[in-house]
């Protein structure tokens, strides 16, 4: 049995729609080194997290994107390594839906940080 183009579409909506209270809400920055894999529950060794600037941007089919901003007050002497998207609600290990892992970025005060990220849900 597979997936269809219209499940795919409507998993990707869920992703970013409040459904369950288990939805895509929350940005998450960090410090931690190591890669990336499927069983990550957690960023390494997270620093803050913000909740997505504005609404989940759904325009292209299957996809869902999001955005998170971060001040020059946050991000100031933060080396950067690892990024993530969190499910809504309390920060609970085990909510993280998406992890990246890369280089180091290092703020010294003067930036600012905005993450955009999009999802796409493959028909199978």
């Amino acid at each position: 049995m597979g997936f269809t183009n219209y499940g795919a579409q409507a998993l990707a909506w869920s992703l970013g729609s409040d459904i369950s209270n288990n939805f895509i809400q929350s940005i998450g920055i960090g410090s931690g080194s190591g890669a990336t894999g499927v069983t990550n529950v957690t960023l390494q060794a997270e620093h803050t997290r913000t909740v997505q600037t504005g609404s989940p941007d759904f325009t292209t089919a299957r996809k869902a994107s999001f955005q998170g901003d971060f001040n020059s007050v946050v991000m100031s002497g933060l080396i950067l390594t690892e990024f993530g998207l969190f499910a809504s609600g309390a920060v609970n290990t085990g909510s993280t839906w998406q992890r990246e892992a890369f280089g180091s970025v290092v703020f010294d005060g003067t930036n600012e940080l905005q993450i955009s990220t999009t999802l796409e849900v493959l028909p199978g």
